[in-house]
């Protein structure tokens, strides 16, 4: 009897995982820390909660192998019109100036449903920057951006031809990867060298402009901090803002994070060392712009000229936006953490912040913001060579002593790439991805992925050494946070080698029950030129798989399908059987009763005259 109960206790849990997955709806993570006051959260996670990560029912259900190092954040789209019917694809880019768009549940689509390379990247090897922030190529730094209608996916890729080089700005059809009407353009300003500008940064959208932000590499002059706006469709220049105009540096940097926007557009970011005269020239200082890219406000802290000196940038943190308030955060390599209020910065000195303090031992590569029904509103970080902490809200300011702390340290930099996953403020989940030993500032490292009750931190659910031969990801993404969305964990890698090598690794719930019943109602018709097939949705289902048999022969024609319909040219005479399998975490559907077809004529296209 005691069996008995816990099987049905079991069952029912899958049961319940199972409903959550057709229940749910679909999120869409089109840009960098998941929205535009970069709070790294996602709330609408239903799937993934700490009752259902653990080393027995999640880890890796995928990985794809990419051409070079991944820098940047995978991106999800959700139910995109490709490959003859809708589906949810992950992009993904590498520094060999490639972008792949992969299915993003589908574990049998090895290929991509497209991949485009923009030409031969820099290297940092073209100049003598004196250091490897970089180890290799440096094509595509910056996290692309993806606008809310789903049907252009912007980046920047820097090339190469011969001794020359290049940055563009490209805006790509999300179906085919080709790019659009008036795509690229080139990227240019006053001073502006492409080689020596590195658009680390994420690029990210406002006000129907889309928006790329520039630091340096190994701040070896000459650069700027530079942020410059196109129009979405025209690519045409509509604003350039360079933060040392007539002096050098004060890049935004931000460890690869996009400036926050708020509600009415104004722009926020913050920058690293160079010159600083409080009127043209704002190294180590917060910036705030209007939604037309002129100067509306600025913080800089009284020690600035100590933190360029000792090479200290403000800004390795970038500025996270908090909802519903008047303030911004931001840290530093010093890991003091600031608290600014968006309506009044204050200019120069410590006294106008709401809020100074030292966070962390070192320095502060990330943050993430969450409003807990448990704890009340959180702020959690991981310094480099520190421990994982989380600082709580009170009143409008943070209670200077973390209400949760880690007893594990991290040795080396940068520290850990954070994102949280939860539904509403509740079953909250920290993920955390982070080297596994060492430093990851001139090499690639073993990487590990954490995951921690978020309102709990020093219960870790899972991580992705406890079962390496199953959910290890090879070598940390130095910065790249993951990406957490529909029941699924997307993590860049760096791959297998300190250099040239690439991947990304997708993490979900693990079989275990009974697959989904099978569709029913499946029809197919001729419309035009085409194969219309469509069936009833399967309530547990995730995607669907279609299988064409003719002559006796069958094959695959779709999968990963996440809508009841499918679409492919009637090319060939005769009678053709459709079936449909429904697929869940737990395996494939038996096949459905076959729907027929019968093409007595093949339709020709029709000429225009």
């Amino acid at each position: 009897m005691r069996q008995l109960s816990r099987f049905i206790r079991s069952a029912f849990f899958f049961a319940s995982l199972l409903l959550s997955f057709a229940a749910s709806a679909q999120v869409d993570v089109l840009t960098q820390h998941n929205d535009n006051a970069r709070t790294g959260a996602n709330l609408n996670e239903t799937v993934l909660t700490p009752g259902s990560v653990n080393p027995q029912h999640f880890g890796m259900l995928f990985k794809r192998v990419v051409d070079d190092q991944l820098y940047t954040q995978p991106l999800v789209a959700t139910n995109v019109k490709i490959g003859g019917g809708w589906h949810d694809v992950v992009f993904v880019t590498t520094v060999n100036n490639s972008v792949y768009a992969f299915d993003a549940n589908d574990a049998t689509a090895t290929a991509p449903f497209w991949h485009v390379n923009f030409g031969t990247p820099a290297s940092l090897h073209d100049a003598d920057f004196g250091c490897l922030d970089i180890n290799g190529n440096m094509g595509i730094i910056g996290t692309p951006v993806i606008n809310a209608e789903k049907n252009t996916l912007y980046v920047v890729a820097l090339t190469k031809a011969g001794g020359s080089f290049v940055q563009r700005l490209h805006a790509l059809d999300l179906t085919t990867g080709a790019d659009l009407p008036h795509s690229p353009t080139i990227i240019e300003a006053p001073d502006f060298d492409p080689l020596m500008q590195n658009q680390r940064p994420a690029l990210f959208l406002a006000g129907g402009n889309v928006y790329a932000s520039y630091s340096s590499h190994c701040d070896k002059e000459p650069y700027h901090g530079y942020l410059l706006g196109y129009d979405t469709t025209s690519l045409h220049q509509v604003g350039v803002f360079n933060t040392s105009p007539s002096g050098e540096g004060a890049s935004i940097w931000q460890s690869g994070q996009a400036p926050a926007v708020d509600e009415k557009g104004n722009i926020y970011f913050v920058t690293g060392n160079g010159s600083w005269n409080g009127t043209t020239q704002f190294s180590e200082s917060f910036i705030k712009l209007d939604p037309h890219m002129h100067l509306v406000d600025w913080f800089t802290p009284t020690n600035h000229f100590q933190l360029d000196k000792e090479d200290n940038d403000l800004d390795s943190s970038g500025a996270t936006l908090i909802p519903g308030t008047h303030l911004v955060l931001g840290g530093g390599k010093q890991g003091v953490l600031y608290l600014v209020d968006t309506e009044h910065f204050g200019h120069l000195g410590d006294e106008h912040a709401v809020q100074h303090f030292p966070v962390t031992s070192s320095h502060l590569h990330n943050l993430v913001y969450w409003k807990s029904a448990k704890n009340g509103e959180l702020l959690y970080l991981w310094g480099q060579t520190d421990k994982a902490r989380v600082y709580k809200f009170d009143g409008g300011k943070l209670n200077e002593t973390p209400v949760m702390t880690r007893p594990e340290m991290n040795h080396g930099h940068p520290g850990a790439m954070l994102s949280l996953s939860a539904h509403g403020d509740k079953d909250g989940i920290l993920w955390a991805a982070i080297h596994a030993s060492g430093d990851s500032w001139h090499e690639s490292r073993p990487g590990i992925l954490h995951a921690y009750d978020a309102d709990d931190i020093n219960h870790e659910l899972w991580n992705s050494l406890q079962n390496p031969g199953r959910d290890d990801c090879n070598n940390y993404s130095k910065m790249a946070p993951p990406t957490v969305t529909n029941g699924k964990v997307y993590l860049a890698s760096f791959g297998t080698e300190n250099t040239g090598t690439g991947q990304m690794c997708v993490y979900g719930l693990l079989p275990n029950g009974p697959p989904p019943v099978t569709p029913t109602h499946v029809h197919a018709s001729i419309a035009g030129r085409f194969v219309s097939v469509a069936w009833d949705a399967v309530p547990d289902a995730q995607t669907y798989t279609v299988e064409s048999t003719q002559g006796g022969s069958s094959h695959i024609v779709a999968s990963g399908l996440t809508l009841p319909n499918f679409t492919e040219p009637a090319a060939d005479k005769g009678t053709t059987e459709y079936t449909v399998m429904a697929v869940s975490i737990n395996g494939q559907s038996i096949r459905s009763s076959p729907a027929t077809v019968t093409i007595k004529q093949v339709p020709v296209p029709r000429m225009a005259h």
